[in-house]
């Protein structure tokens, strides 16, 4: 898996962190709120998008009062003591961020998420200080991260060619994009995203799997 490999792009929900059922509750919680049925598509729908695109997809499917600045306020506002307390990251991840940090390979966190929101999280995992930049659609081109371009200005904002860059993410529409990227990408079977496409579309989507970091074998 990392023959040849210079650095390694880490999406953080789903992938570093466990945290898609925060998400989940958090949904479910706001639409009940406002008097709306919680819609089982509406995940699917916003895959790869980035946050301000959801609040903006959110205010405009929904026609909800709120504008896309105050709807990001709200969620952060619901998500922030789960990530500040109980979030944790997926097993193995210490371990193996630590290990590419030995080997000297570049770390870098691709995310849709805010710095703000996953930044105590993951140093409260130990997984933070390891990374190098971490990249989001408001500091890396405004693309959303279903596209292939979001992930070529990363490989040139790292000096690093497409090729030599391995990715973990665990939802299909960005492996798609990594893909077309010309990256390698490991898909990391995250419960949501399997539940969404199915573990065989996943699987076969991406040049590798796993469940969680304990499934790489370390050297």
């Amino acid at each position: 898996m990392l023959n040849d490999i210079e650095a390694v792009i880490f999406d953080v929900d789903g992938t570093l962190l466990d945290s898609n059922n925060v998400w989940l509750v958090i949904d479910k919680v706001f639409m009940a709120e406002r008097g709306l049925g919680y819609d089982e598509n509406f995940q699917k729908e916003i895959d790869g998008m980035s946050f301000h695109q959801v609040a903006e997809y959110s205010h405009d499917k929904y026609n909800l009062s709120e504008t896309p600045d105050e709807l990001i306020e709200i969620w952060h506002n619901m998500a922030r003591e789960e990530y500040d307390n109980n979030v944790m990251a997926k097993p193995g991840a210490k371990e193996f961020t630590d290990y590419l940090t030995k080997k000297g390979i570049k770390l870098v966190i691709a995310t849709s998420n805010s710095h703000d929101l996953i930044k105590k999280s993951l140093k409260r995992n130990g997984i933070y200080d390891c990374m190098e930049h971490i990249y989001s659609s408001k500091n890396i081109g405004e693309t959303a991260k279903d596209s292939p371009e979001f992930y070529l200005n990363i490989a040139s904002e790292i000096d690093v060619e497409p090729s030599k860059c391995l990715v973990f993410d665990d939802i299909y529409p960005v492996i798609e994009s990594v893909n077309k990227a010309g990256m390698r990408s490991c898909v990391v079977l995250d419960w949501r995203s399997v539940d969404i496409y199915g573990e065989d579309l996943l699987k076969s989507t991406a040049d590798y799997y796993i469940n969680d970091f304990t499934d790489i074998k370390l050297n």
